[in-house]
């Protein structure tokens, strides 16, 4: 009891302030720089034509639908499995896990049948793609700076609403599908899904796409009844259109169903790199609340990098790590700050860059008045106090420099983005490696 207590009241001077910084000191970026992309845009070479890798999107986005089997071992798909341990794990009410839990939860896991049933399926809502089959969440020690709340670690990821899937297999309750996406794997909920025949998945890919362009626009059927929400990243199957408006195609429980949205809201086809689609979709993106893995439909780093270019047909995995080895990479290890600023200044391409650090990656805007800017989704700044670490919450989407917090009185300058920069890579350009 004397533990439990002691950690109780640890937690409520972590988010009263301890950890948590709520330092009255404004973050200065967000002021001084615009958070408007059309700012910033003059940087941008736009692109006359499709580039070739925007022709290749749609065969990325339905690799689901031409598995026949799980893509991974059964070893390499219980990863969650031998990463999370009780000792390190705290759950919902901020106190350890008991370890009785992860016997539970790999007796539901089911990885016996791993494989077994292997049909095709599609999302229904906007899913939760889950470590564990269960919605309850696993934090690592809340009394650590950057642990707890939101990082919750049995969130892998966040699915759009009408995505392919391949299933592996059910849990031992049946209440959750080991799925795989083209881009990560983990549980859903059973009801969100609707299992399709071979010939239904032909028939789906089949038709022509559009990219949403309007975040979360409500889609209803024809009675006016909700169906799904279209957001930034989505790609579906559209049929008439009219000057005003596009008639789409979701599921909704077992079948397809029409619905009626805005010219406006979506682009048939794969957009081209322009300035004014960069702008029409970074605008909406700017400001939206940090999502770690998709939280509450929302996005973090990766998942907003990786939504924004798929509206242009550039696919790009899930992972930080993984987004950083699309295209042509260029390596910053070993380069002192001067150095990697010269670096990204003369070899980047704005709008077209991601800046890789670990855990986490930064769009390059290009430079405007003398400093590199960046669009990226941030939790927050790292901060340091009397030998004691702690952030300063940011908590969103923004454009800033490479100093972000740097103006903070308890500023911890070992974690600076420069600093820790460790590579840069092209997603336009042919995939090949540079070392300083």
């Amino acid at each position: 009891m004397k533990k439990q207590l002691f950690v109780f009241f640890s937690l409520i001077l972590i988010f009263g302030g301890c950890s948590c910084k709520k330092s009255s000191t404004p973050v200065a970026d967000l002021l001084n720089y615009a958070q408007e992309s059309r700012v910033y845009i003059e940087n941008m070479q736009p692109k006359k034509e499709l580039l070739a890798l925007q022709r290749h999107y749609k065969k990325a986005y339905f690799t689901p639908w031409h598995m026949s089997e799980p893509p991974v071992a059964k070893f390499e798909a219980m990863w969650a499995f031998r990463r999370y341990k009780a000792s390190e794990s705290y759950g919902e009410n901020l106190l350890p896990i008991d370890p009785s839990w992860f016997s539970t939860m790999a007796q539901q896991a089911n990885f016996d049948s791993f494989g077994s049933v292997n049909r095709y399926a599609i999302t229904r809502h906007f899913t939760h793609l889950r470590a564990f089959p269960t919605h309850k969440p696993l934090f690592s020690n809340p009394l650590k700076a950057g642990e707890g709340f939101p990082f919750d670690y049995m969130q892998n990821s966040g699915i759009h609403s009408n995505e392919p899937l391949f299933v592996s297999h059910y849990s031992k309750d049946g209440a959750w599908v080991y799925v795989f996406t083209s881009y990560a794997s983990g549980w859903v909920r059973r009801h969100n899904i609707t299992l399709l025949t071979q010939e239904a998945t032909q028939s789906y890919e089949a038709n022509k796409f559009l990219h949403v362009t309007h975040e979360h626009f409500p889609l209803h059927d024809s009675n006016g009844t909700f169906l799904t929400y279209a957001r930034i990243g989505m790609m579906l199957p559209y049929h008439d259109m009219n000057g005003t408006h596009v008639t789409v195609s979701v599921y909704h429980e077992k079948s397809l169903v029409h619905s009626v949205i805005p010219r406006t809201s979506v682009h048939c086809g794969t957009m081209r790199l322009t300035r004014e689609n960069m702008v029409l979709l970074l605008n909406q993106l700017i400001g939206r609340k940090y999502g770690w893995g998709g939280l509450y439909e929302e996005r973090d780093c990766s998942s907003t990098l990786r939504d924004l270019f798929a509206s242009f047909g550039i696919w790009l995995p899930r992972n930080s790590s993984k987004q950083a080895n699309i295209g042509r990479v260029i390596s910053l290890k070993g380069l002192n700050k001067h150095r990697k600023r010269e670096r990204i200044i003369a070899e980047g391409v704005p709008f077209e860059t991601i800046l890789y650090r670990r855990g986490h990656v930064l769009l390059y805007l290009g430079v405007y008045k003398g400093k590199i800017m960046v669009f990226h989704d941030t939790w927050g700044v790292r901060t340091l106090n009397n030998g004691i670490s702690g952030r300063k919450i940011i908590g969103k989407t923004v454009i800033s420099t490479l100093d972000l917090g740097k103006e903070q009185p308890d500023y911890d300058p070992q974690y600076a983005h420069l600093k820790n920069l460790e590579s840069m890579n092209i997603i336009t350009q042919e995939p090949r490696t540079i070392t300083p």
